[in-house]
């Protein structure tokens, strides 16, 4: 035996079969002696787990960090086919005070579709259908204006479909869902990338029509055991009750996914195909070697199921399932998947053989985690020096008296919260805004979200529905009053509502109106802000956040200069009198107190 710096044993006969092949194949070692090419591979060998072990502990002194800053969840990161980190972090369930592990069972949202890509690629495999086919050879009763609509633009999202039809609760069987997706028109988006659930909805009736199985069945048979993945599925899987994961927003408990959406009654349609899957990282690595090693899929089928298959936006296009990137001069295969509850993020780097998975459970967006481990793992991260960071923490004053704190995160961003009128003008605008149309955007929020106070969801309906496209009155008041009623149901009853202001967007073509709405339950009031966004006399999309995530991040550029992307928002850390002080943009300076 030879034991290696890691610890770990080796047999020489091993090393030796290993070398002799090597020695026999490559003329290019014809001058070394056999027990030099030994030795040379032993080292390397060493090198190799020496090097992915201290990676190993970088990531692992990262996330103890960030859960200083909330990060609570679980990650994964393997390469060259061994998981080299997988560990969780706080509570899965902290009603039990159940800890985040390996094995923890959680939904993986819209990763969801890689699954249902890979399953349409094994069907045309076995013959049974094309993606060029037409929906309607295994769909019935297609309308004369979606029969153009092939397998192809709903792996793409290029079919012009909404992005849904309903919410993931709402119990639905494949004959209502049809019904009510051929009520709605066709978009304008036919053709190009507009992202739809529904697609995959339709797509999972395709796996179920073509195979003669249920879609999990399906999924089961053909994808899940011979990959050797035992904890994923929607209702199949024995999963143990102590495994599981609960979702929450802020304080608020909403619960595991396949509870919440009844699975035992029949999985919804709102869900089938496209999201709520569970799963576990160890299943979801599992699932990534058998796309790797060609188990589930031929090497000509995986080829087309991962290539570009339609653009997204420049260095960014659309697989069957997957979103595949060119990322600082390499190229990574990457999804999201999440209900602002359980946010999951699964890439890999294909000629790398790298793969990264990171889960949360409170609704926090995992991709700047996974990214700083993508830096820590190609030897690019490099965290903020400390004592910067010691020295500028701390409370700072607006001009008004308005006070506010900053702190630095272990993405090496400066950290304000923004969940009052003056924070959020200074630290979400751009300072240039339209005071005429930003006073208009928050007159209309304004008017519209009154009724709310009083659960009148059909006037809230009536004025939304004045300001949105291809959905009516009714429809808008039907799932307001879902969204709301849970909300009631954990939060208690509104209380008041503010405005908290309107920003300017890519040059003032968009506005985000940012609001706040306070419940009150047996004498605890909680906020929750909505926030909506303009385009000219269009509300384009409307978004919500729990106080916690009522921050706005600036990535550190380099030394003491900090920027924000999305509103061109510079920050600078300077010195004023002898003191910490802020440089705002081009002229507000603002000393720590």
């Amino acid at each position: 035996m030879i034991i290696l710096q890691s610890g770990r044993k080796l047999k020489v006969s091993s090393i030796l079969r290993c070398v002799f092949k090597s020695y026999n194949s490559n003329h290019t070692m014809k001058n070394l002696t056999i027990p030099t090419i030994c030795l040379l591979s032993i080292l390397l060998w060493s090198a190799q787990i020496v090097l992915a072990q201290k990676k190993a502990a970088l990531i692992g002194q990262y996330f103890t960090k960030a859960t200083k800053d909330g990060f609570r969840g679980v990650a994964l990161v393997a390469q060259k086919g061994k998981v080299i980190f997988a560990k969780g972090y706080g509570l899965a369930d902290r009603e039990k005070n159940l800890a985040y592990d390996q094995n923890s069972v959680f939904s993986i949202g819209s990763i969801t579709k890689q699954f249902t890509g890979a399953a349409i690629m094994k069907l045309e495999m076995e013959g049974k259908l094309k993606t060029s086919d037409l929906m309607s050879k295994y769909l019935p009763n297609v309308p004369a204006k979606m029969q153009k609509i092939t397998l192809h633009h709903l792996l793409t999202h290029s079919a012009g479909l909404p992005g849904s039809i309903g919410q993931d609760e709402e119990l639905i069987d494949a004959q209502a869902y049809l019904k009510r997706l051929y009520s709605e028109g066709l978009g304008e988006s036919f053709g190009s990338f507009a992202y739809s659930n529904v697609g995959y909805s339709l797509l999972a009736m395709v796996v179920e029509k073509a195979s003669g199985m249920s879609y999990e069945k399906y999924l089961q048979q053909k994808l899940f055991k011979p990959a050797g993945m035992t904890q994923t599925g929607y209702v199949l899987p024995k999963w143990k009750n102590e495994n599981i994961v609960i979702g929450y927003r802020g304080k608020t408990r909403w619960g595991a996914v396949h509870r919440i959406s009844q699975y035992h009654k029949g999985v919804t349609y709102h869900l089938r195909g496209n999201g709520g899957i569970m799963s576990t990282v160890l299943d979801m690595h599992k699932w990534y070697k058998a796309i790797k090693n060609n188990t589930v899929l031929s090497k000509a089928a995986t080829k087309k199921y991962l290539a570009k298959q339609i653009l997204i936006r420049e260095g960014r296009h659309y697989d069957y399932g997957w979103i595949t990137e060119q990322k600082e001069g390499r190229i990574m295969i990457w999804h999201t998947g999440g209900n602002n509850y359980f946010m999951n993020y699964m890439g890999f780097y294909p000629d790398k053989d790298l793969m990264i998975f990171v889960g949360c459970n409170t609704g926090q967006d995992p991709t700047p985690y996974a990214d700083k481990v993508d830096e820590i793992m190609h030897g690019e991260f490099k965290a903020m020096d400390a004592s910067l960071a010691k020295q500028y923490t701390g409370n700072y004053q607006l001009p008004s008296g308005q006070k506010f704190q900053v702190h630095f995160n272990a993405n090496n961003q400066l950290v304000i919260q923004i969940n009052r009128p003056e924070l959020y003008a200074t630290f979400l605008g751009t300072g240039k805004e339209d005071k005429k149309k930003a006073q208009n955007y928050d007159n209309k929020t304004r008017e519209m979200i009154t009724p709310l106070l009083k659960q009148d969801y059909a006037a809230y309906a009536k004025l939304e529905s004045q300001y949105v496209a291809n959905s009516s009155a009714a429809e808008i008041e039907q799932g307001v009053k879902e969204d709301f009623g849970r909300m009631m149901q954990t939060m208690g009853k509104p209380q008041s509502i503010k405005v908290l202001g309107s920003v300017a967007r890519q040059g003032g073509k968009y506005y985000l109106t940012g609001s706040r709405i306070t419940f009150a339950k047996a004498g605890t009031q909680t906020n929750m802000y909505f926030f909506y966004y303009w385009d000219g006399k269009r509300l384009v999309d409307i978004d919500s956040r729990s106080e916690d995530a009522m921050i706005k991040r600036f990535d550190q550029q380099e030394g003491k200069k900090f920027f924000a992307r999305s509103n061109q928002l510079a920050i600078e850390l300077i010195t004023k009198k002898g003191a910490p002080a802020l440089r705002v943009g081009n002229g507000l300076i603002l000393r720590r107190l």
